[in-house]
């Protein structure tokens, strides 16, 4: 009898374990529309010089979301990262490759990327119908953080 009540809280607490991983993983998958930048970008851009397209804030992201991966297509720009916090590099093997990373904290997703000298940070929140990104990006010398809202 005591070996039943054992495996049972086992397998209870195993269940209760996926059940809260699986409400904490939002899901961004969508096509979102540029509603609000904070702070406006100056002109001078990121770090002083321009919005270049490392970092570049699109009109519209496309993210499309699996279980293991997900895809952030953001203009031109577009990177795949694996939902179990290794680096990916694309194309592999390639030392100037643009490598991603990604991780959960919580509902946040955090999308790490760097190109050569150039790295950007995405903190990804949704909330219903809003897409809130939180981006810390160095690039060219010169740093910068913003907050940037998106609508499906």
């Amino acid at each position: 009898m005591m070996k039943r009540v054992v495996l049972f809280s086992v397998v209870l607490s195993v269940a209760v374990a996926v059940v809260v991983k699986a409400q904490t993983n939002a899901n961004f998958s969508g096509s979102w529309t540029l509603s609000k930048i904070e702070p406006p970008p100056s002109g001078r851009g990121i770090g002083g010089g321009g919005d270049e397209a490392f970092g570049a804030i699109a009109q519209t992201v496309v993210i499309g979301q699996t279980g293991r991966d997900l895809t952030f297509q953001s203009g031109s720009m577009k990177a795949v990262y694996t939902l179990d916090g290794n680096t990916a590099v694309t194309p592999p093997g390639d030392v100037n490759g643009l490598k991603t990373r990604a991780h959960w904290e919580g509902s946040k997703l955090h999308l790490h990327y760097k190109r050569g000298q150039n790295w950007c940070r995405d903190v990804l929140s949704v909330n219903g119908n809003t897409l809130t990104i939180l981006r810390d990006l160095e690039s060219g010398g010169g740093s910068t953080t913003r907050t940037i809202t998106y609508t499906k």
